[in-house]
């Protein structure tokens, strides 16, 4: 498989999940909380990279570039998705009060104060919510950006050996 294959078919797998994840939100009425949001967001980063690479891949510098910030963008969702994933088992739901939208904590609060509450968890962030195969979205979201961590090393060394 070339790499611009490698490429199409990971940004065709983004779009899906985020078709899916936008199918959630507006037909089933699951709403995201802050960390869902932000991995929303670094899934749309890594299929702009994807996309990125399509167009790029026939330069070796736009290749290391495109894998390099393809690995940079798995681990942050990767992160993000795990931190979900504790606040859901040790998180304290009873001591989080409901919080805002991620939206509105950016117009009215500074930045890194934004940042604080987001991974300090919301009530929303520790509910397990929607589920499939006993693995909640963000457990899925987890699995989702180790795929696509592995994808992006193989490309990455790949992409050195050529």
């Amino acid at each position: 498989m070339s790499i611009r294959s490698l490429y199409l078919s990971g940004f065709a797998l983004v779009a899906l999940l985020l078709a899916f994840s936008i199918y959630l939100q507006v037909v089933d009425g699951i709403m995201p909380c802050p960390l869902c949001t932000l991995q929303r967001f670094t899934f749309g980063l890594l299929g702009l990279t994807f996309f990125l690479g399509i167009v790029i891949a026939k330069s070796k510098w736009g290749r290391h570039f495109t894998n390099a910030l393809l690995v940079f963008w798995s681990s942050l969702g990767l992160f993000l998705a795990g931190r979900q994933i504790w606040l859901q088992q040790y998180g304290n739901a009873e001591s989080n009060e409901c919080g805002v939208s991620l939206q509105y904590m950016l117009q009215v609060l500074p930045f890194d104060q934004v940042m604080q509450r987001v991974f300090a968890g919301s009530a929303e962030c520790t509910q397990r919510g929607w589920e499939f195969l006993h693995l909640n979205m963000a457990e899925w979201a987890s699995i989702c950006f180790g795929f696509f961590l592995c994808m992006s090393l193989y490309l990455l060394f790949k992409a050195k050996k050529s």
